[in-house]
């Protein structure tokens, strides 16, 4: 018995231990997307992709749609919502909902996406790695 309440006070111990890291992590993760924002929002793609990690698998692609984007729209983005999930010795991850809007008649259709993104540190920095969309919703 004795054994079993020393596993769960140490158990205990290191969640209370961990706590504090996950709360400095939240802010820094979501910091960086907050970065993509801000680029994306005033068509700067060197600044933009300054926040996704050069080594992430979509990179090249990424480049490649936002240059499209930024020659084509006049795209505003919003956050939505961001939620912390958690991390492990490489990533961290978060649920993340983004608003993008259009100039009325510029033909593009107002959504919000709903992902879980990917973070990844590149020389010490917090960057995106990759984003899976659950969801899109149509903005009306």
């Amino acid at each position: 018995m004795k054994a079993r309440t020393w596993t769960v006070a140490a158990a205990l111990a290191l969640l209370c231990l961990a706590a504090p890291a996950s709360a400095q992590l939240a802010p820094a993760i979501q910091y960086a997307w907050s970065l993509n924002l801000d680029a994306f929002n005033r068509e700067d793609a060197v600044a933009a992709m300054a926040a996704v990690d050069s080594r992430s698998p979509d990179y090249a692609a990424t480049k490649q749609a936002l240059e499209g984007q930024f020659k084509n729209l006049d795209l505003k983005a919003e956050l939505v919502k961001f939620d912390f999930m958690g991390h492990d010795d490489e990533f961290a991850v978060a649920r993340v909902k983004t608003k993008t809007t259009g100039k009325p008649g510029s033909g593009f259709t107002d959504n919000v996406v709903d992902a879980i993104v990917l973070f990844h540190q590149e020389n010490g920095t917090w960057k995106l790695w990759s984003e899976d969309v659950l969801a899109v919703e149509i903005a009306l």
